[in-house]
């Protein structure tokens, strides 16, 4: 399905290989822009991904476009499909975002990134990237005002990173590594709580 190209092949070549689809039904540009509206209304986002290749095709150089790479990426946030969301929020920076757009662009990468990390003792190379996305954030815009909500995923990334490193210190001290054990021992703040995961999926990881 086109869903699943998105993300994995550029949007502009897309487009082109749709041109045929879009041949089909010729509308304006206008007249595209109301069906992806009503169709995020009706959260039938295969249709508004459908209907935003077609107009993509028939209207290239559209100014409901850029308008319809932000409701596109807002809609498949609230959908939980974060992949699809990065990808027409990508789209968007390449294309249309100025520089003052740069800041609140990189902090909503960054907002992805944290709430799709769902298992907090898997891929624990993930929340190192993320902590090094929001350093690298706060280094060049220490004055945005989603600052401190970068430094809020922060200082969470930095405590799961630290019951993670715990867990597999426990881990190697159970099979009697003592020196890798000790390699990943580290203090854990009081009265913070750890990550919680259903009992189910912990059976599988520890």
């Amino acid at each position: 399905m086109i869903k699943k190209l998105l993300f994995i092949i550029p949007l502009f070549f897309i487009a082109c290989s749709s041109k045929k689809l879009a041949k089909s039904e010729k509308l304006t540009a206008l007249n595209w822009h109301y069906k992806i509206y009503k169709d995020i209304q009706n959260m039938n986002l295969d249709r508004a991904d459908d209907d935003f290749l077609s107009l993509e095709a028939q209207h290239p150089s559209s100014i409901y476009i850029k308008t319809d790479l932000i409701n596109l990426f807002l809609a498949h946030q609230e959908q939980y499909e974060y992949d699809l969301s990065l990808f027409y929020l990508n789209q968007y920076e390449q294309r249309y975002s100025s520089f003052r757009e740069i800041p609140w662009i990189e902090y909503q990468k960054i907002k992805l990134t944290f709430i799709k990390y769902s298992n907090p003792y898997t891929n624990q190379q993930a929340i190192l990237n993320l902590i090094t996305m929001c350093n690298n954030y706060l280094a060049k815009y220490p004055d945005s005002q989603f600052a401190a909500e970068v430094s809020t995923i922060l200082a969470k990334a930095e405590l799961t990173n630290k019951y993670f490193d715990a867990e597999i210190s426990r881990l190697y001290k159970k099979l009697g590594k003592e020196k890798a054990s000790e390699k990943y021992k580290t203090n854990i703040p009081k009265n913070s709580k750890p990550p919680v995961i259903p009992w189910y999926k912990k059976l599988f990881y520890w």
